[in-house]
This record gives C-alpha cells, structure tokens and sequence, in this order.
C-alpha cells in the first residue's frame, strides 16, 4: 500500500513523475506540460526511458505524486524557477 499522496490533473512543471491509473511507486512518466508519456521504470535503459518519455499515452486518468528520490542523481527542478 502506498503512503504517497495521489493527485490528478497536470502536475506542476514538466519533468518525470511518479505517475499511472494504478497507483503504482515504480512506474514513473514524463510530463510535457500536455500530456502524459507510456510509463518507465528505474532499471530501463536511458535509451528505452527517453522513448517511452517521447512516446504519448493514449489514457487521460493518470494520477502522480511529489515524491521525489532521496538518492536521485538530480534534484528536483522546476523550470519555470530557474534563473538563467
């Protein structure tokens, strides 16, 4: 079970979220600021993670979360924040 909180609707910024219709901790999808990607997974290889990100999800009920990985390679951004 899940302690994560599930929203609906566009997430905040484009990135990778935490996101399925299933509630699941390890898929995760790319948000393009339209639309959602087919799902991913951790162990994916780079290369089959950015097809999937370039791929659209034919469904519309996605829910994501914010959770974010303690140990992520990268931080969290929101790209409308960064200062250029």
């Amino acid at each position: 079970m899940s302690t994560r909180t599930w929203h609906k609707g566009p997430p905040p910024h484009v990135g990778w979220w935490n996101a399925n219709s299933i509630r699941s901790d390890v898929l995760w999808r790319w948000w393009n600021g339209k639309g959602w990607s087919l799902p991913s997974i951790d162990d994916f290889d780079p290369h089959v993670a950015a097809r999937r990100a370039a791929t659209p999800c034919a469904f519309d009920d996605i829910e994501w979360t914010d959770y974010w990985p303690e140990n992520a390679r990268v931080p969290r951004v929101n790209p409308n924040e960064v200062e250029t």
